[in-house]
């Protein structure tokens, strides 16, 4: 099976939108309020899903039947339009409280509610892939993978719009970087050595997922704490870096996919 390039480009901007709201989110609660930074980073992830809304509709070949499948709400088509759509509006309803300098109760409520749906559908979308069908698919690895590799991309998407502001005191989303990048290299290494196409792809999951997506931003989140003034140079490293690893790991799903399929025309 081919790789699909429109849904890989869907779950990994919406992943990423999610856990750059996530930040926002985190800032808020903080009582820091980077106002230029958060209303940015906001902007940014509403992009972010609108294009990786975009990009999963450039998947089907009628585009108007997707109309059909949100007829149907147990569908994870409908599930994922719904989240896409919620992250975006929360998001939005952020934006205008920041601007407006509202209540800061409720712009945390909408903070955490744009980021709980952002991340949530970073989740959701690779368990939207879990089917018998699939055998190698149908593991909560999966949707832990998704969700894991999106995280060290959306922390540094952050990173990159707080330092471009000369933000400080961004140590906690250093260390959250750091983790993040920890993160997203076990969850992809345990998905990759479940599958065994760790095995069969050693380049793809050993390379880009583990090291170039999960070690690398990793590596960048604990140097930017030591060498501040490279800081920002560190933060666009991670965020290419993260987005490698985050894309080389939805295409071992379908490389674990070509191997099933292969064994099956053998017999």
């Amino acid at each position: 099976m081919e790789t699909q390039w429109s849904l890989v480009l869907f779950t990994a901007l919406t992943g990423a939108a999610g856990w750059t709201l996530g930040c926002v989110a985190l800032d808020e609660f903080l009582g820091r309020t980077r106002r230029n930074t958060n209303f940015v980073a906001a902007i940014v992830a509403i992009i972010l899903a609108a294009v990786g809304g975009i990009a999963s509709v450039t998947h089907l070949s009628h585009p108007e039947n997707m109309l059909a499948a949100l007829n149907h709400p147990t569908s994870g088509i409908f599930t994922e339009a719904l989240l896409v759509g919620l992250t975006a509006l929360f998001a939005l309803v952020y934006l205008v409280m920041l601007k407006r300098e509202m209540g800061t109760g409720a712009r945390r409520l909408f903070a955490v509610l744009a980021a709980a749906a952002g991340i949530v559908l970073a989740f959701a979308a690779g368990a939207s892939y879990m089917m018998p069908a699939q055998l190698l698919w149908n593991t909560p690895l999966l949707p832990l993978a998704y969700g894991g590799t999106a995280m060290p991309l959306g922390v540094a998407i952050y990173l990159v719009i707080a330092l471009a502001k000369h933000e400080d005191n961004i140590r906690d989303f250093l260390m959250l970087l750091l983790v993040g990048g920890a993160v997203a290299a076990i969850t992809g290494l345990f998905y990759g050595m479940a599958t065994g196409v760790a095995a069969t792809e050693p380049l793809l999951v050993w390379g880009l997922v583990v090291v170039v997506g999960g070690v690398a931003p990793a590596l960048c989140g604990l140097f930017a704490r030591k060498l501040p003034d490279n800081a920002l140079v560190l933060a666009v490293v991670a965020v290419a870096a993260s987005f490698i690893g985050c894309v080389a790991l939805r295409c071992t799903m379908w490389a674990v996919s070509q191997v099933v399929n292969n064994f099956f025309g053998m017999l």
